[in-house]
Formats: structure tokens, C-alpha cells, sequence
């Protein structure tokens, strides 16, 4: 019978010990925020843990791609304090240390996921979505305390969360988080009820792409069913994240850190980050690494010592879980990111997973596959049959519209703007350079953020970035007014003085 604890879902591993491990997740993260709210679930996490600082235990919060996560570890009533410390302060968040709050968040820095995967995220869904962890948004100082608030009513209910102790529950633990759904009327659009996640399209590509940046490493994302009671496509990344750090780390001495990252799609499909970083001149050799890892293995599948190591980590892992909690686990996350069901892991299937079958999968998702190296490093993908593509999409030609060009003396002395003209059409903006005709239409813009130095840069939900101004284009002034008419207040924001002070 499923445990409910002040209306959270409560799974509760009952370890024999005395001290008690909690965490706390909601399904919330990075891709639920908008283009000129990036960030806010990190500076809500901030907020929250400083209201629970001086409890004399390991506690420690996370914002991923998809979650946000509050763990602590102690004993029992310590835990409980920090349970229902965290929980008041979502319900109202302290807001008052919104500014001292920017300036640790521009110290820490921090990614929400690895700046590769990050990258390809924005190219596979531009700035929308997961490919939010790519962009810089307000920045922590344009977070407003409406924004937080507004953020926490939303996701931080109790319907959407989930808490998971390993030991004693703390006695009397009380979780007081906004009313939850289930206690809700029939039908009722309360200010508790879980909201849905966004759905949004992936960029399609004639084929295999690989984009090119200045991050020392390679990578590769691969969009593959979600696991099947053979657990194909975890196994798959698997053998791919091996045959990447032998090759790189073990082999070459290329490289240190060679990971992964996913993130669950709406459609039954998960999208893998593999990624292996390369130390200062090694990027074509770890470029080569990840390319030729992949499509050899989708050729020819991995080696049998190389599928049974795969294969012992499953049964390690499923050996060292609580098999109930796990399925439980299972049911709910999909339940909570509106995901469809999958098939129930069946051990006796997973065992029966031949090397075909890994290299079957992998051949499926090359047609969508993106890579990614090191500028100079392109080649290593484009030989093997990858055609390189720009970080945004570009192609067609300029509509009808109303046309500007930069000042004459740009045209003269920098070869770039004698390529450059931007159409104001009725339907939107469209720009065409060197690279080709990228197009924002009014209905598509993610955010448009007013530059230090005056520039309205326009973001589109497509990956497509268009700066506007009086200074970059004759008459640049009218298409700015036009923004303001066209696009919502909402979507502007000014850009970060951290982000200025950088550059």
C-alpha cells in the first residue's frame, strides 16, 4: 500500500541502522524554468538551504537537467528538522537574501550539467526545454523575488515530490508544503495542482550532424527508446561510455573525466550525453576516440568481455537495491514527468542480451545522432560521415520584408557585414550572414535581452540568436521599437552586470 506522508510520497528502505538518510525530490529542474527565468531553481535552492545551515549534519542540495533534490544525513530528529525546515522555507521562501544569494551563485559558477551536454541540448531543442542549461539567461542577479515565488507555488507542491528514507522516520516529521493535488476537489485547477512539464520538438537534421565549439573534449547525443524490460539502451551507453574510456583514459592518456548525462523525453524517448573531456591538445585524439568508439560498435557491436561487464554492473546494481522501492520509484517518476509507461525490468531478459542487439540499437539512433569536438577537431566526425551543422538553424531564403544593412563602413572594413541583411517581416525577423538565413518568428521568441551596451538581443525558442541595434544596422532602431510592440514584457530581461563584468 503506497505511504503518503503530509500528502508526499513516501518510500522507506528499512535498513537496519539507527541514523537516518533523507532525500527529498521534486520533479522540477532546469528545463520547467523559461529563457529570462534561467536560473531560478538554483537561487530558490539557495534560499532554502540557507535556512537550515547551522543544523550540525551532512545536508547538501542539488539542481539537475530535470530535479531538485535536498539530502541529509543523521539522526533522526536532526533529519526531521531539516525536513521540515526545507518544506517551510518552500512554502515561503526568503526572499529577502535575494541579493546577497547572486553574488554566491556568480562565485559558485556552477553547470547544471556538463557544459557538452549542455551544448547539445541546446542544438537538439534550442532555448527551450533542456536546452536551457546552455544559456545564461538574467543571469543570478535578474532573478526577482515574484519570479522565486511564483516558481515555488507552481512546482513546489507535495504531489510533486518524493521522499526517501533509509532508517528510522523521523517521529512526528512534518512536511508543510502548499496543499497537494489529491486533497484538492474533482477537478479542480488549484494554485497545489502538479503542472505538466513542457513538450517541445527536437531539431531534425538530414542525417548525422556533429557541431563544432571552443569545450576541450567530444561528444555525442543519441536519442534511444526508453529501457525496455532488457534495459537495451542503458546497456548500449554502457558499452559506449567503456569503449570511449579505454580508448581515451586508459589506452591514450587523453583524458580524465569521461561520463554521461540523459534526460527523458515525453515521446518514450531518452536522450544520452556521452561526453569525454580532453586535456590541452589532445582534442582530435579524443575527438577520434568517441566517433570511431561509436560507429564501430553500431557496426560491429561490442566485444563478449565487453557486454558481461555491462552486464555484472546491471546485476550489481540491481543486487545492491531494494528491487520493490526501485519498481515503485519507476511508476512514480513516470507518473510525475508525464512520461509513458515502460515494461517492468525482467532480469531473465536483460541476461539474454546478445552483442546485435546493443549494436542494432546504436545503428537506430546514428540517423539523429549529434556529435561534438573542439573547433579544430570537426573532421574527426565529418570522415566518418557526419555532416557539421551551426549551433542554430539556418536555411531558405530572406522573405519579404522591410530590409536593413549595417553602416556603410562596416561593409568596407569588416569582410562578414557585407553578407549581413535583416528583414523586419510581418511574421517576424529573419537575418541573413555568412552562414545562411536565420529566421525568429514573433511567436517563437524565447527571450530578448537588453545588452549592457544598448543591443536587443533576440533569442529564439529555434537555437537562433539575433542582436539588433541602432549601431549594427542603418535604421536599427525601428526594428527594436518593433520588438517592443511585438514581443511581451515578460520576455525581456537585462543582461547580467556578472556577465558583463566577465566580459
Amino acid at each position: 500500500m503506497p505511504q503518503y506522508l503530509d500528502g508526499v510520497r513516501l518510500l522507506h528502505h528499512q535498513e537496519p541502522q539507527t541514523t537516518t538518510d533523507a532525500t527529498l525530490t521534486f520533479a522540477v529542474g532546469a528545463r520547467d524554468e523559461t529563457l529570462p527565468t534561467v536560473g531560478v531553481a538554483h537561487a530558490l535552492e539557495h534560499l532554502v538551504m540557507s535556512t537550515v545551515r547551522r543544523l550540525p549534519i551532512q545536508i547538501d542540495a542539488t539542481v539537475s537537467t530535470t530535479t531538485t533534490s535536498f539530502v541529509a544525513s543523521g539522526t533522526p530528529e536532526r533529519v526531521g528538522e531539516f525536513l521540515t525546515g526545507i518544506c517551510a522555507a518552500l512554502s515561503a521562501p526568503p526572499v529577502e537574501r535575494l541579493e546577497v544569494e547572486a553574488g554566491v551563485l556568480a562565485a559558485e559558477d556552477g553547470w547544471v550539467t556538463h557544459p557538452m551536454a549542455a551544448l547539445l541540448y541546446y542544438v537538439r531543442y534550442g532555448a527551450r526545454g533542456a536546452g536551457l542549461d546552455w544559456l545564461d539567461g538574467p543571469g543570478p542577479d535578474g532573478i526577482t523575488a515574484e519570479q522565486v515565488n511564483t516558481f515555488a507555488q507552481k512546482w513546489f507542491t507535495a504531489d510533486n515530490a518524493v521522499l526517501q528514507i533509509t532508517g528510522p522516520v523521523p517521529a512526528g516529521l512534518k512536511l508543510p508544503l502548499p496543499a497537494s493535488a489529491q486533497s484538492q476537489p474533482a477537478g479542480a485547477e488549484a494554485a497545489g495542482a502538479r503542472p505538466r512539464h513542457g513538450r517541445y520538438p527536437a531539431r531534425q537534421f538530414p542525417g548525422p550532424s556533429v557541431v563544432g565549439y571552443g569545450i576541450p573534449g567530444a561528444a555525442v547525443l543519441l536519442s534511444l527508446p526508453n529501457d525496455d524490460a532488457s534495459h537495451t539502451a542503458e546497456l548500449a551507453t554502457d558499452v559506449l561510455q567503456q569503449r570511449i574510456e579505454e580508448s581515451a583514459r586508459h589506452a591514450g592518456g587523453h583524458s580524465y573525466v569521461v561520463d554521461y548525462d540523459s534526460v527523458q523525453q515525453a515521446d518514450g524517448m531518452t536522450d544520452w550525453v556521452l561526453y569525454a573531456e580532453a586535456r590541452e591538445g589532445s582534442e582530435e585524439a579524443v575527438a577520434q576516440a568517441v566517433v570511431e568508439a561509436l560507429t564501430d560498435l553500431a557496426a560491429n557491436g561490442p566485444s563478449e568481455e565487453e557486454l558481461q561487464l555491462a552486464l555484472d554492473r546491471f546485476e550489481e546494481q540491481t543486487a545492491t537495491s531494494d528491487a520493490e522501492l526501485s519498481a515503485e520509484f519507476a511508476v512514480l517518476r513516470r507518473e510525475l514527468f508525464d512520461e509513458p509507461e515502460g515494461e517492468p525490468l525482467a532480469p531473465e531478459r536483460v541476461r539474454a542480451v546478445r552483442p546485435d542487439d546493443l549494436a542494432a540499437a546504436l545503428r537506430a539512433a546514428l540517423p539523429t545522432a549529434i556529435g561534438y569536438a573542439a573547433e579544430d577537431a570537426v573532421g574527426q566526425w565529418t570522415k566518418h560521415g557526419f555532416t557539421e551543422v551551426p549551433l542554430c538553424p539556418v536555411g531558405g531564403e530572406l522573405p519579404a520584408g522591410e530590409e536593413f544593412r549595417p553602416p556603410r563602413v562596416a561593409r568596407l572594413f569588416v569582410r562578414g557585414a557585407r553578407e549581413m541583411t535583416l528583414v523586419l517581416a510581418p511574421d517576424g525577423l529573419a537575418v541573413r550572414d555568412e552562414d545562411g538565413v536565420h529566421r525568429v518568428p514573433w511567436a517563437g521568441v524565447a527571450g530578448v535581452m537588453r545588452a549592457g551596451d544598448g543591443t536587443s538581443v533576440v533569442f529564439g525558442a529555434n537555437g537562433c540568436v539575433l542582436p539588433v541595434s541602432g549601431d549594427l544596422y542603418r535604421g536599427g532602431k525601428k526594428v527594436v521599437a518593433e520588438l517592443e510592440r511585438r514581443v511581451d514584457r515578460s520576455l525581456w530581461f537585462k543582461e547580467s552586470r556578472f556577465k558583463a563584468e566577465e566580459d
